[in-house]
């Protein structure tokens, strides 16, 4: 009776190490902190888009995130050696070795890398052009009654350097309806979009200190980030210690390969549970929380400075000097700052690397996938005898639920709250 209970034991153990079937799921975790597809987070504003009585828009306000782009050339490096691993996991398979369905090994083998990834280094993809597309899409048509017409005189579109960003607000353009609408050059100072790429002190003493990933490295020598790394060799069959170097290109393959626009997740995600998704996503956080946002102080700083442009363009609007609309493009680090600046998402417990907290508030993957964005408009307000202001914030195309009544700020609270960001300075630089 006894042998019968361990053999019950041992193939019900069995029986679990290969259940995790990614194939056969229907509810995968998609979050990939800032390489999260626009799909897998936005909502859409021309459902979610606020109407009040007695209001409607006069200006409209953005800073948008550049859409899905291929990996820079280090990344796409290790990313091209870590392919050769799909032919030692299907040999694994074969010898009984690893623990993922055969379905899931079959759909990595046969799966083919696209050339373009390591051909068009650090460029936009083509779902991150259709991100920029639907995005400049869906805004003329919530705003119909406001941007269907527009003079030059009466919009601002201006990107931050880079070939990928650049492209994209081509995508955004055609969304729009109108190619031929002016795109400013990038401005050789950053000013409003990028103002910490032209700050020495950033660049060196916390983008590239090695400091500002204390954390991060921490998490990595955590006993949820070892099992994470134990969990992915024991289902590939690998036997041989995964580095940090082969746990990013991993899930790099996974992320980068995936499509929102066709909702499809790639084969590579399936060397990989929830909780290894999850944390991942986390170590993405933590590089996020101190290089951009409340894990050094300067980054609040940096953030006010799009939030200044931001208060002027309204008060422009509100005597008559207005641009219908103003959007500017950017990087995921700008997001990161401007949400710190505002005081949104941020934690009783600053984040760090000894505890992961499920409910944190601060997660890329909302906060920064591609093609992020935080769009605000003015409304003008009549009841017949007086006039008044609101301001209502979009984050993703949802309500800023966080800021203000639901996204829904009264004119003077909108002044308070951005008042103090005019004039910022970075002399510190």
């Amino acid at each position: 009776m006894k042998s019968i209970a361990i053999l019950y034991i041992v193939l019900t153990v069995i029986k679990l190490s290969i259940s995790h079937c990614y194939w056969s799921e229907n509810c995968h975790y998609k979050y990939f902190s800032s390489k999260t597809p626009y799909q897998f987070v936005r909502g859409d504003i021309r459902d979610s888009v606020v109407k009040i009585k007695g209001c409607k828009e006069i200006s409209v306000w953005g800073l948008v995130r550049h859409g899905k782009r291929n990996p820079g050339i280090s990344f796409a490096q290790n990313i091209l050696d870590a392919i050769t691993l799909k032919y030692a996991i299907k040999l694994n398979h074969e010898n009984g070795k690893g623990s993922m369905c055969a379905q899931d090994v079959e759909n990595l083998y046969n799966w083919e890398a696209d050339p373009n990834i390591f051909k068009n280094i650090h460029q936009i993809t083509e779902e991150g052009y259709q991100e920029m597309f639907g995005l400049g899409y869906r805004i003329r048509k919530a705003f119909k009654n406001l941007l269907t017409s527009l003079d030059d005189k009466h919009y601002k579109l201006r990107s931050a350097y880079g070939d990928w960003i650049e492209n994209g607000v081509k995508g955004f353009v055609e969304g729009f309806g109108n190619t031929s609408m002016i795109i400013e050059k990038p401005n050789a100072s950053y000013d409003i979009i990028a103002p910490y790429e032209a700050c020495g002190f950033y660049v060196k003493e916390v983008r590239n200190n090695i400091e500002t990933f204390a954390e991060a490295y921490k998490y990595q020598n955590t006993s949820e980030y070892l099992a994470a790394k134990n969990r992915i060799q024991q289902r590939t069959g690998i036997n041989y210690t995964l580095t940090k170097e082969n746990m990013t290109a991993l899930y790099d393959l996974c992320r980068y390969t995936s499509s929102g626009l066709n909702n499809i997740l790639s084969p590579w995600c399936a060397i990989f549970t929830k909780e290894d998704i999850q944390v991942l996503e986390y170590e993405s956080d933590l590089r996020h929380f101190y290089r951009n946002g409340y894990g050094n102080h300067i980054n609040e700083i940096f953030g006010r400075i799009p939030l200044a442009d931001l208060l002027e363009s309204f008060k422009a609007a509100k005597i008559g000097e207005r641009k219908k609309l103003t959007v500017y493009f950017t990087h995921a680090t700008m997001m990161d700052m401007v949400y710190s600046a505002l005081g949104l998402f941020k934690d009783d417990i600053p984040l760090n690397g000894t505890f992961r907290n499920p409910e944190r508030k601060w997660k890329s993957s909302k906060l920064a996938p591609f093609a992020a964005n935080l769009i605000a408009t003015l409304n003008r307000c009549s009841n017949g005898e007086s006039t008044d202001y609101n301001v209502v914030f979009y984050m993703n195309e949802e309500p800023l639920e966080s800021i203000c009544n639901k996204g829904v700020c009264s004119w003077e609270d909108f002044e308070i709250r951005l008042n103090p960001f005019i004039n910022t300075t970075t002399n510190f630089c």
